[in-house]
């Protein structure tokens, strides 16, 4: 179910909360564990610095966590 619901997920795109793109999903985290989902892997959209984003790097992805989450449609909408 985890696999299937990651490949669901991939390549959708992630808003701010004024709609503005911050990029596409890549993969989720998942806590091995508990199999709780933990946070997204986003390429970054073209022009962005993920160093002047609130958000740590996890490799050449940008790591957001779930708790951001403010509402899920054909896109991913976080809450700032």
């Amino acid at each position: 179910m985890p696999a299937a619901f990651s490949t669901e997920l991939s390549g959708r795109r992630v808003l701010d909360r004024r709609g503005d793109l911050i990029g596409k999903i890549v993969d989720l985290v998942v806590d091995e564990a508990t199999g709780n989902i933990l946070g997204m892997l986003l390429n970054l959209d073209t022009g962005l610095d993920s160093n002047l984003l609130p958000w740590p790097k996890h490799g050449d992805y940008l790591l957001i966590p779930t708790e951001e989450i403010e509402s899920v449609d054909e896109d991913i909408h976080i809450a700032r």
